[in-house]
């Protein structure tokens, strides 16, 4: 499991300024472009150009969306081939889950998550409404094709001061990676039968956010993520009825471009310099500008789908604690030697630091 570290200023002076203008990129292409998910359209190049560091790399902007679009299209052929026989469906999602979880635990590549969102986003809409399966699938390739052009573009105009190129340094689990990928994989087919109760196709985008503190192999990180990405929610919805409200006294689509350019920003600028882990910060940032697009959009009023986004991370702390109550039951505690830990949250508590690598 691997966390991109907190993006620097002597690396990337103008990362904020980047971030605000993808999140304006995201609204001016649902604004042109009109598709049936507009969420997607946003939140898809935030959360691709918010987890890139240092001097642009193709491989991981482009070759990221890229590789999402081909994930999530081959997940939505498998559940559309499935779905008439419903126990086929879920035991092959189930499968893909563990596939995922094993994948991430054993090596800590991040195309374990890729299969762990796709499969748990597309698995929900084949339950949800079958119709929606290619209207849900063509939308999320619409947000990497949006994602594949608008990254490169704000990185040609606006690059990094570094000629550096980032490299992760994933690290695997040490160990139980079967036992705790298959304890994963029966906890997050649960939850998906709980965002299909209380989320509707058009949030469902926000599923992404429950699956996250699964990833990480211990319950120390699994309840900190849980509590990071409340936070984050928290912060997010508040910040998404301010613009909102400013928005209704001067409903022009210039003040809400500079309203999102303002948020994105500020939420950059957070990433950089705050108190809290940067992928709080991150989150929070998806989660304003996806009910703001949520509410331009559809007729859901801003409180609906605030409450939403509240009973999702309901189910993500459930999760996380039946998680680590068979994990507490089920296995025997294990750690690094160096009490390393993928978690910002948790180096900070144990090293009273985050890595910057």
């Amino acid at each position: 499991m691997y966390v991109a570290p907190r993006p620097k200023v002597a690396d990337d002076p103008h990362f904020a300024i980047r971030l605000g203008l993808a999140v304006v990129a995201g609204f001016v292409a649902m604004a042109v472009l009109q598709p049936q998910l507009a969420p997607i359209c946003v939140a898809l190049p935030i959360g691709l150009i918010a987890g890139l560091r240092k001097a642009f790399n193709p491989a991981r902007a482009i070759g990221g969306a890229v590789a999402f679009g081909i994930v999530v299209w081959l997940m939505a052929g498998i559940v559309a081939i499935t779905r008439p026989v419903p126990m086929l469906m879920l035991l092959g999602m189930f499968l893909f889950y563990f596939l995922g979880f094993f994948v991430t635990r054993r090596t800590g590549s991040p195309f374990g998550m890729l299969v762990l969102i796709a499969a748990a986003l597309m698995s929900i809409v084949g339950m949800k409404n079958p119709a929606m399966l290619n209207i849900f699938r063509d939308g999320f390739l619409l947000g990497c094709v949006v994602a594949a052009v608008t990254i490169p573009t704000l990185y040609l105009l606006i690059p990094a001061r570094t000629k550096d190129l980032h490299e992760d340094a994933p690290r695997p689990a040490a160990g139980h990676h079967g036992g705790g990928a298959l304890i994963r994989s029966v906890v997050l087919t649960a939850l998906c039968f709980w965002l299909y109760a209380v989320l509707p196709v058009s949030d469902l985008i926000l599923a992404i956010a429950a699956v996250f503190p699964l990833i990480f192999p211990t319950k120390h990180e699994a309840f900190a993520e849980a509590a990071e990405r409340s936070w984050a929610t928290i912060l997010g919805g508040i910040i998404a009825l301010v613009v909102l409200a400013i928005y209704g006294f001067s409903a022009h689509f210039l003040v809400l471009l500079l309203l999102m350019f303002l948020t994105g920003w500020g939420f950059g600028i957070a990433m950089m310099h705050g108190r809290l882990s940067a992928s709080v910060y991150q989150f929070g940032l998806s989660v304003a500008a996806v009910l703001v697009a949520t509410s331009l959009t559809t007729s859901n009023p801003e409180l609906a789908a605030f409450q939403r986004v509240c009973l999702t991370l309901a189910g993500t702390l459930v999760a996380s604690l039946a998680v680590a109550v068979l994990d507490r039951l089920l296995l025997t505690p294990i750690e690094h030697e160096d009490r390393h830990s993928p978690h910002p949250a948790i180096q900070r508590r144990r090293f009273e630091r985050e890595f910057d690598v």
